[in-house]
């Protein structure tokens, strides 16, 4: 009958291991069978979920939404349920879906891991973790169903939008039931015209007379006349939490005939006139308790000793727990509580009228206490709510970076958008958090004031280093070569810090060497960068590497090196952990090069296709400019119109302050789709073609120079320019470019 009983979170540092370590278990559950009043009319309503693939309950707080997704499910019927109870945190997406992850595993143990290991990786979630998750899920011999309950506490478009595709593409076996207060942005209308869609609302939530009459005199013993309980029920439009708060003002009093008709059922009114008529008849000291106890999303003796300075806390929530309907317990072990949210909201407007004074120590009373347990998100809700922005601020510090690096962006985020504005801009290390959201975002404008602000508070070499760090990664991501060598020169100048700091700094420095034309010095920074990123087991990095040493390589001359260290790095993004990642870009963009190169060129478009969708996912933007190069030109050699992929090379270019050789590039693909317009076809001339001149006309489609063709044919470069001359007499062409197009007219290529 109760709203809201789902299990929020457990103690803090004693959540099960459920793949990560800040899942909580009782997320997981379902809530323990609590409804007051069985209503079989509304379960039958529920059985037809493994006919639909979505089931949606939408209805205001205290509609009985979770009590009666709980009486379902533990009816049983041998129905494969997983239960996942969201609140705020699940805004972030990565967070979402590890929790989706785990709730199916519930049912369903091993499925997902490819999903979690897109997640660690922060992969798109429609590119990456939802097709293998959908995949797997279609192996699955039995249906399972899906319980989100409390979606609404869901803001985050990214969340709607890949809960959305999961709806559009939903292997058989998958239902989708989702327990909200308002309609989610889910496409219910294209579910609902397709048959697909089972509403249940406030109107078919509502209580019948019958029920009511059940909960009122059965349950609540109020022996109140079918009159009082139609009028109750009336008054309430049977909403079940104003029922049973009415039903519970009621008890002990002589005159119930006049409690009901002085009762209003509107939510306003509830508040207004059960808030002081339930807690009047309370002890003060019990009283003091509960409002002061409010402040808690989720208490356990501990931590309400710690807010109220009670020894007895254990005892009291014991007691309240028998005695009163609005305390839930969280766990089978009945160590974690929380009120049903409606009462909170009265006990928080009482303290708000006994003791306003009290609330901000009230707060940091909490907070100090959920530091020492380990509850970093808490602590710091906790202290900015008692106006400790410094306390909050020491935390975020402390923990913002492992948050981010598992992926947490979100809450990262909104950790800093909650510290005060001012406490942020002074502090380096909170400058360099911001920072590093707003790059992971693409926000790269924003951004650039950021690292300017991190550099004014640097206050030691550290962050001076950090600052000069997120200055590099920012300057090469915009396009500027010259400044982002410069800023990776200074941080490897300030100390290498840690594993993590020194392979980006080489990585930023041999990066910037190669977009100035230096492939050779290029080729040494990034060997030692690679070097280093193994050293401090950082795979992206070192696959990132990797990619540009092989293209560096290939710059350079060395095409045997350069075919090496792509093979190599390609063994590596195959993993599903990367496969998807930015990354992997660099490494196809030196796969489809030398297969470019040794005139492989049906190979190479697919190779430098996908290196392009790879590199728009958040690579920078020469990165981009890059692999759209290389696609250009296999599209010119293929006899394709390369002029697409130039134009949006060339807008990417626009955008960079400092973009090295790029543009040089650029402007020669431009002369060779030029030249590539169609000429007459004369006469063939191919019976007469040497066996050497047949294996050089290949070569001389790709973009190998004379010299790097003579060593893969291991001839002289002379030797090549004789057996080329010949072959343009044959061909009747007079260059290098006309002889691979009349090669492709003839059908020789």
């Amino acid at each position: 009958m109760r709203d809201d009983q789902a299990p929020e979170v457990a103690a803090p540092g004693q959540a099960e291991v459920l793949g990560d370590t800040w899942l909580l278990a009782t997320k997981l559950r379902v809530p323990r069978r609590r409804s007051l009043v069985h209503r079989p009319r509304l379960v039958r309503l529920l059985d037809e979920v493994a006919d639909h693939t979505l089931t949606l309950l939408v209805a205001p707080p205290g509609w009985g939404k979770t009590s009666l997704l709980s009486d379902w499910c533990h009816a049983g019927d041998g129905r494969a349920v997983a239960w996942l109870s969201l609140d705020r945190e699940e805004g972030d997406p990565h967070r979402f879906w590890h929790y989706v992850v785990a709730a199916l595993r519930t049912v369903v143990p091993g499925l997902g891991e490819q999903a979690l290991q897109a997640l660690g990786t922060r992969q798109a979630l429609t590119e990456a973790v939802l097709p293998s998750l959908i995949n797997e899920l279609v192996t699955v011999d039995e249906p399972v169903v899906l319980v989100l309950d409390d979606y609404h506490v869901v803001t985050n478009t990214e969340v709607h939008d890949a809960v959305a595709y999961l709806l559009r593409r939903a292997a058989p076996g998958l239902r989708l039931v989702v327990a909200t207060r308002s309609d989610p942005p889910l496409p219910t209308g294209r579910l609902r015209a397709a048959g697909e869609l089972v509403e249940i609302r406030a109107a078919e939530l509502a209580f019948t007379g019958a029920e009511a009459g059940e909960l009122l005199n059965r349950e609540l013993a109020l022996d109140l006349g079918e009159e009082d309980v139609a009028r109750l029920g009336r008054r309430t439009e049977g909403w079940a939490a104003g029922l049973y708060l009415a039903g519970l003002s009621m008890q002990g009093r002589d005159d119930r005939a006049a409690s009901v008709a002085a009762f209003a059922g509107t939510d306003r009114y509830v508040l207004d006139y059960l808030g002081p008529e339930l807690l009047a008849g309370q002890p003060e000291d019990l009283r003091r308790f509960l409002t002061q106890t409010s402040i808690l999303s989720r208490m356990t003796p501990d931590l309400c000793a710690a807010v109220t300075g009670r020894a007895d806390s254990a005892a009291v929530l014991t007691h309240l727990e028998r005695t009163n309907g609005f305390l839930v317990a969280l766990d089978d072990r009945q160590e974690w509580f929380r009120y049903h949210r409606l009462f909170g909201d009265l006990l928080r407007h009482e303290l708000g009228l006994a003791e306003p004074e009290r609330i901000p120590d009230l707060h940091r009373r909490a907070a100090r206490w959920l530091r020492e347990s380990g509850d970093v998100p808490e602590a710091i809700e906790h202290f900015l709510a008692g106006g400790d922005g410094d306390g909050a601020a020491e935390l975020v510090l402390a923990h913002w970076t492992p948050y981010f690096n598992a992926g947490h962006l979100r809450t990262v985020e909104r950790w800093l958008e909650m510290l005060p504005s001012e406490r942020v801009e002074r502090d380096a290390g909170l400058c360099l958090a911001r920072t590093w959201v707003l790059l992971d975002q693409g926000r790269l404008d924003v951004a650039s004031a950021w690292v300017m602000r991190a550099e004014q508070a640097a206050t030691g070499p550290d962050t001076a280093r950090d600052a000069a760090l997120a200055r590099a990664v920012h300057r090469f991501k915009i396009g500027d070569v010259g400044a982002c060598h410069a800023a990776a020169r200074r941080v490897l100048e300030l100390g290498s810090g840690d594993g993590f700091g020194d392979t980006v700094a080489r990585c930023i420095l041999g990066v910037g060497l190669f977009w100035r034309g230096d492939a050779v010095a290029a080729v040494r920074t990034l060997t030692e960068a690679v070097r280093s990123a193994r050293g401090a087991d950082n795979q992206l990095a070192e696959i990132y590497a990797l990619g540009y040493l092989a293209v560096a390589h290939l710059h350079a001359g060395a095409l045997t090196e350069g075919r090496r260290v792509a093979d190599v790095a390609m063994a590596k993004v195959v993993e599903p952990a990367v496969s998807e990642h930015f990354v992997a870009a660099l490494p196809h963009t030196a796969h489809a090069a030398l297969l470019s190169a040794s005139g492989q060129l049906d190979r190479a478009e697919p190779a430098a296709d996908r290196a392009v969708g790879l590199a728009r996912r958040g690579a920078g933007r020469l990165e981009i400019g890059l692999a759209l190069a290389h696609q250009a030109q296999i599209r010119i050699a293929l006899g394709q119109d390369g002029t697409a992929a130039l134009d949006d090379a060339r807008q990417v270019v626009q955008g960079c302050p400092d973009p090295g050789w790029l543009p040089e590039r650029l402007a020669g693909l431009r002369r060779s789709l030029r030249a590539a317009a169609p000429r007459p076809v004369a006469g063939d001339g191919t019976s007469s073609l040497s066996e050497r001149e047949a294996a050089l006309l290949p070569l001389l489609a790709g973009t190998l120079s004379l010299r790097e063709i003579g060593a893969v044919l291991h001839v002289s470069v002379n030797t090549v320019k004789t057996h080329s001359r010949v072959l343009y007499r044959k061909l009747d062409v007079t260059s290098r470019d006309d002889a691979v197009h009349r090669a492709r007219q003839l059908g020789l290529l």
